[in-house]
């Protein structure tokens, strides 16, 4: 399984996103409630991110599309 190293700020809401190869992605509050609502989605939540960083989504994984789903419940 792939894993991706995902960090959310409690005080800012603010979440970073980095996969094993370090590219990273940083979200903020709103964006992360984009990424709540397209939950359980994969096509959505890439979409999502692919608004925010196109480089970053191309290339996600199902599993890791399941991981950050899981984590920003």
């Amino acid at each position: 399984m792939a894993k991706l190293n995902i960090e959310m700020c409690p005080e800012t809401g603010i979440c970073s996103i980095m996969k094993e190869n370090g590219s990273k992605v940083d979200l903020l509050s709103g964006e992360v409630d984009q990424l709540r609502q397209a939950a359980g989605n994969g096509e959505k939540t890439k979409a999502v991110l692919a608004q925010i960083d196109a480089g970053f989504s191309d290339g996600l994984q199902s599993d890791e599309l399941a991981q950050l789903a899981e984590k920003i419940k």
